[in-house]
């Protein structure tokens, strides 16, 4: 990571700093995951961050490279803000004999909770936004996040030996997908509920997502292929008749 990120942790966490004791290259960061949490990743361009930013293009690419490059630095930057708490829990669960499911699941979704309020939508919008993204620079770091999940399938492993782990990966696939989805599309929870449930309820949507896996990890395993039915097979491809 270049130099000048060295204290980008600190500066993001405090965007009440004094725009004149920021750096072009600081100033550059904080337009890109606006301008990022508002439009999306692969709907911002490197003029667009320029013009937010005040900045020539010239000047992103003196410090980035790449709009690749300055994206990867923003989510590095993010994750190390949670990656603290998420080891923590994890390795507290490793020294267990027995893990709870439940505490597996508030430990892979609770770190996301750094971002509290309305002063943390943009670095949430955009670390979620980040983990779908198709850019390379971003996907390659995830790619590499996501082998450091095998810690959460071997707990979960633990928990539900009743589970196949084709079994288990599906559900932890599906449970991170939906928690992600839901924190970009809260708006719509208090629409259809009438202003019933409280979207910007960080503790409640933590609570009730933990409570929502925890339900889907403990059913029952999935017979699949149904037993005594053959899987699907694909049809051969008809031959033309020669004459």
């Amino acid at each position: 990571m270049p130099k000048h990120t060295k204290n980008l942790k600190r500066r993001l966490a405090d965007p009440s700093a004094s725009a004149g004791k920021r750096s072009s290259a600081q100033t550059i960061i904080e337009a890109a995951e606006r301008l990022c949490a508002t439009h999306g990743i692969e709907a911002v361009s490197v003029r667009d961050i320029a013009a937010e930013a005040g900045v020539a293009i010239a000047v992103i690419y003196h410090h980035y490279q790449s709009k690749g490059n300055l994206l990867r630095t923003i989510f590095r930057a993010r994750f190390d803000e949670v990656k603290d708490e998420y080891e923590s829990l994890l390795t507290q669960l490793e020294r267990q004999k027995s893990p709870a499911v439940q505490d597996i699941v508030r430990a892979l979704l609770q770190p996301l909770n750094h971002w509290r309020g309305p002063e943390g939508q943009a670095a949430r919008q955009f670390y979620i936004l980040a983990l779908i993204s198709q850019i390379p620079e971003l996907r390659n770091d995830i790619d590499v996040w996501v082998v450091g999940l095998r810690r959460v399938v071997d707990l979960l492993r633990r928990a539900l030996p009743h589970l196949k782990e084709a079994d288990i990966c599906w559900r932890l696939h599906f449970t991170m997908k939906l928690r992600h989805q839901s924190d970009l599309d809260m708006a719509r929870l208090s629409i259809v509920s009438k202003g019933l449930c409280r979207s910007d309820d960080r503790e409640e949507t933590l609570v009730r997502a933990v409570a929502y896996a925890q339900a889907a990890f403990s059913g029952p395993p999935l017979d699949y292929p149904p037993s005594g039915e053959p899987g699907v097979r694909r049809r051969a491809p008809a031959r033309r008749r020669t004459r």
